[in-house]
């Protein structure tokens, strides 16, 4: 499945490429992208939303405790 979330407080574009370089690692994500421009998160996994967004979002916190993923 894809899904697109929006994703705020990334500082620059080199550390939205970082951030989803990790979102990457984590189990159950094949690939995500993170258009820092336009704040939009897309991931493809095979994770129901429930269970994919805590885990976005605990990636997240680890990267930077001002992103957030709506």
């Amino acid at each position: 499945m894809k899904y697109k979330y929006t994703i705020s407080g990334i500082d620059c574009p080199n550390c939205a490429s970082k951030l989803a370089k990790l979102f990457e690692k984590a189990d159950g994500v094949d690939s995500a992208k993170i258009n820092f421009l336009s704040e939009k998160l897309t991931v493809e996994s095979e994770l129901s939303e429930a269970e994919l967004l805590p885990m976005l979002r605990e990636v997240a916190e680890g990267f930077d405790s001002d992103i957030e993923i709506e």
